[in-house]
């Protein structure tokens, strides 16, 4: 039959491969001749042409004759689909190129946060049975402590009376000076007691383990190294193990070499030593300790928490004086490393996922935009018998292709961004933030899902082509329809939605670090360096007697050239190091047997107010004659005062501390001493020369030069007066202070960053969608320019297009963004998650971009010729 042999030309078209384009035409030239046939038969022209379309358009036949020469193979199809696929990406480098670009930003930002959460939430620690390890706080509501350090006399009775735990362990952080050569090291280490690497489950890599009798006082100096200090220290010697090494001036001997990456509970650890601590020096008063357990196989932190309670209330009820108000809590340790970054890695991801959906918002614009100008190519492909869904998956297989070059290309953008969130944030376990197989997996699936999700919307729309409309001879341009205009206004509103989101995010991040950057921490970090140095006990076991040598050192320090003041503290604030104390007021009993009353208290020497620039209020500072044979003497700072004596002069009163009376001479300044977004706490402030030194001080050493040009000649004088001893921690107070508000920075930063990406990709979406829609209606603006509509008329119908779209979008934003953000409250200091000045800018910036986005389309079309647009068809 006839239609048999022309359906027999069409397939040998379909063997030769030709392009689209030109079986579009030979399709059409076919269909004219069939048509004019039938008008000769004597057709109506309107039946006639149907009649020619359902000939040679009827999908049946054509899929009937398919089979019949091919077959079908999906393996096969699929190959052809995604060759077919290729070629139509790289025939149009311009859309490529931006859709990938885009899906690249949204998919390596993604990559790049769910790295650190991988590293940090999801992978388990390294160790074996990682899970039952639990951290040891002690707690004292009465005090408002709820995690607290450990008493060491607490420990032992835990140790001892619990059923639970397979093994518990104590250490205390401390710093080692290593005598090797001419000049000593600085080690950072702990004391540990027998059980510490059993609790971890870990053995050394060469020598063995603390034996059980090696954490008691006197038992025996032995030390276990970690892999960086065998390295960096002794030249990975494989004969260390058994030699002897000067640590503080007494003789250790290395027992062990811990395996690479081992630094436990800090990883920067370099040396493990016994004993933790010795009760025969310490009170049950004394706190200091850091615990750390292993449960039992099979014991749930619920059962070993009961037990844990039913220890603190038999100690409690055994030592009432010490115990009374103690309690006893376990925290996982992982949860105990990841700390407060948990909330904000969470808050990271979300706003990645946004700018992820945005992007895909985009690109999905960007094809439905392209499959209508591709609408004559699926209408010939119907033509020869593809379904609605063949033409849907191949559309859907071209998706899949950008999201895959999208997500090669953002693993490359995410590679980049990992190093630069390492290298500016204090992260836990960031040396394990690294693109392994489960990232990589997770990237693959992200692009896999990403290209489905964008293309199912334009590959059904797409598809759904009119046969008989599109095949039309007189055909020029082909019309969206109201459903494309409306899912592409309907995307760019969601776009400008969820970028609102982010910017109110970012907003209130950024405006919380602006308000912390202005919190005046009670002294001037300007020109002012900080180092500690140690003593060992062991050389110098008297308090007073460590106090002379550090005023020694305090006085060379003064005489460097360049130096204006230098002043020793034994907690320097920002530098991690805390000391409290109990006290009572003379005259003033406490209110009821409940209160305790605590305060920070600082060693200092005559000069540390002047060196760190902390205001005097009112009386005097120390003086060199507030030594050991004067009456004792304190200074208080404002908030001691007004908490203890509110409208009153302190100056006068006594505090009784270490059964001793203290007058208070002065007060000063409340200072931070940890975190400027923390509420000042009561300080007091001591002589070291009366109240004694630890074994530990830090110096304040202000400058009128630079501070970095001083650190060589502060070595120099203090190698002058001990020589055997190391500085450590050497760095500006301004670098403290900064490093102190990292974390929130680095939340700030990323949230800006993606907020900003997130505005331009909306930006994007909207001209994209305005400029198309110019495009659309050309031939209506000729006629409406025709028919006297000025150019003012046309730019406001453009723009209100923009104006609806943008309103839509800003009114879901601003209500998703309020209930959302409460979220970041944990984050923020200083404003409220629903800041009414921070919504509004915000909402006004957007707004504002968007319009500007459409304007440039708009004024296109204000530039539209009558005559040409009437011709347009």
């Amino acid at each position: 039959m006839r239609w048999r042999r022309e359906l027999a030309k069409l397939g040998a078209l379909f063997r030769r491969s030709k392009p689209v384009d030109d079986l579009a035409e030979e399709i059409r030239s076919h269909i004219e001749i069939e048509e004019h046939e039938n008008l000769e038969s004597g057709m109506p022209p309107e039946e006639a042409h149907y009649a020619a379309l359902r000939r040679f358009g009827n999908v049946t036949l054509a899929q009937e004759r398919s089979r019949e020469m091919w077959g079908w193979n999906w393996t096969e199809t699929l190959w052809q689909d995604v060759r077919f696929g290729l070629r139509q990406l790289r025939k149009n480098p311009g859309f490529t190129a931006v859709a990938v670009i885009t899906l690249a930003l949204g998919i390596g930002a993604n990559t790049a946060i769910f790295s650190v959460i991988n590293a940090v939430l999801l992978r388990p620690l390294p160790f074996p049975h990682a899970d039952r390890l639990v951290q040891i706080w002690e707690t004292d509501p009465q005090r408002g402590v709820d995690r607290g350090v450990v008493s060491p006399y607490n420990f032992r009775d835990w140790q001892s009376q619990n059923h639970d735990f397979a093994a518990m362990a104590a250490y205390g952080y401390d710093h080692f000076s290593l005598t090797s050569g001419e000049s000593p090291f600085g080690l950072r280490g702990l004391r540990v007691s027998a059980d510490f690497f059993r609790v971890f489950g870990v053995r050394p890599l060469w020598g063995r383990d603390f034996l059980a009798n090696e954490d008691q006082p006197g038992a025996g100096h032995v030390a276990i190294l970690s892999f960086t200090a065998w390295q960096n220290y002794f030249g990975r010697d494989p004969r260390i193990v058994g030699r002897k090494s000067t640590l503080d001036g007494e003789a250790y001997t290395v027992i062990g070499v811990m395996p690479s990456g081992f630094g436990v509970p800090g990883s920067g650890t370099e040396i493990w030593i016994t004993p933790a601590f010795d009760l025969k020096n310490l009170s049950r008063s004394s706190h200091g300790l850091f615990a750390i357990g292993r449960l039992k196989p099979g014991i749930t932190l619920a059962a070993a928490r009961s037990e844990a309670n039913t220890i603190a209330r038999r100690l409690a009820q055994q030592y009432p004086d010490t115990n009374g108000h103690s309690g006893i809590v376990l925290i996982p340790l992982q949860e105990e490393i990841v700390g407060n970054t948990r909330s904000a890695l969470l808050v990271l991801w979300g706003a990645v996922g946004l700018v992820l959906l945005i992007a895909c918002a985009n690109v999905a614009s960007l094809l439905l935009s392209r499959g209508v100008a591709r609408s004559k190519e699926f209408a010939v492909r119907s033509a020869l018998g593809a379904s609605r869904s063949r033409l849907a998956a191949q559309l859907l297989i071209e998706s899949i292709l950008l999201a895959a070059a999208g997500g090669a290309l953002g693993l490359a953008f995410a590679n980049w961004g990992i190093g630069a969130i390492v290298r500016t944030a204090a992260i836990p376990r960031a040396q394990g933030v690294t693109l392994d197989a489960r990232v990589l997996g997770f990237t693959g699936l992200l692009s896999i899902l990403t290209g489905i999700v964008f293309g199912l919307a334009p590959a059904f729309a797409s598809s759904s082509t009119d046969l008989n409309f599109a095949l039309k001879k007189t055909l020029g341009s082909i019309n969206a329809g109201v459903g494309g205009v409306r899912l592409r206004g309907g995307l760019v509103a969601g776009e400008i939605a969820l970028s609102l989101v982010l910017l109110v995010s970012a907003g209130l991040l950024i405006k919380s670090l602006w308000l912390l950057g202005r919190v005046n921490p009670g002294f001037n970090p300007k020109s002012v360096l900080g180092v500690r140095l140690s003593l060992p006990e062991s050389k110098y076991p008297n308090g007073l007697e460590r106090a002379a040598v550090f005023k020694r050192v305090i006085e060379r320090l003064a005489a460097v050239p360049g130096v204006e003041s230098a002043g020793g503290v034994n907690d320097l604030p920002f530098s991690g190091s805390r000391t409290t104390s109990s006290f009572d007021i003379e005259g003033v009993p406490p209110s009821s047997t409940a209160e305790v009353r605590q305060a920070d208290r600082r060693d200092i020497s005559p000069d540390y107010f002047k060196a760190m620039g902390i205001p005097l209020l009112k009386g005097r500072r120390f003086t060199d004659g507030d030594n050991a044979d004067a009456p004792p003497v304190a200074i208080i700072n404002e908030d001691l005062a007004r908490k203890y004596w509110p409208g009153r002069d302190p100056i006068g009163q006594k505090l009784n501390l270490y059964e001793k009376d203290w007058e208070i001479v002065g007060v000063v300044g409340d200072v931070k001493l940890l975190d400027l977004a923390k509420e000042n706490t009561p300080e007091m402030y001591l002589p070291c020369a009366q109240s004694g030194s630890p074994p530990w001080m830090f110096f304040a050493i202000q400058s009128r030069l630079g501070v970095s040009s001083l650190i060589a000649s502060v070595r120099n004088a203090v190698r002058e007066v001990v020589p055997d001893e190391p500085l450590y921690d050497v760095r500006t107070m301004e670098e403290r202070v900064e490093a102190s508000t990292a974390p929130r920075r680095l939340n700030a930063w990323l949230l800006g960053i993606f907020a900003a990406l997130a505005l331009v990709l909306s930006a994007v979406g909207t001209y994209g969608v305005i400029a198309y829609s110019v495009a659309q209606r050309t031939h209506e603006f000729g006629i409406r320019m025709a028919l006297g509509a000025e150019r003012g008329d046309v730019l406001k119908l453009v723009l209100g297009q923009g104006i609806a779209l943008t309103l839509l979008g800003v009114s879901v934003g601003l209500a998703g963004a309020a209930g959302l953000t409460r979220y970041l409250s944990s984050l923020l200091y200083g404003v409220r998650p629903n800041d009414a000045l921070t919504f509004a800018t915000v909402g006004l910036l957007l707004t504002t971009v968007a319009l500007l986005a459409s304007y440039i389309p708009a004024r296109r079309a204000t530039k539209v010729d009558p005559m040409v647009a009437l011709r347009y068809e």
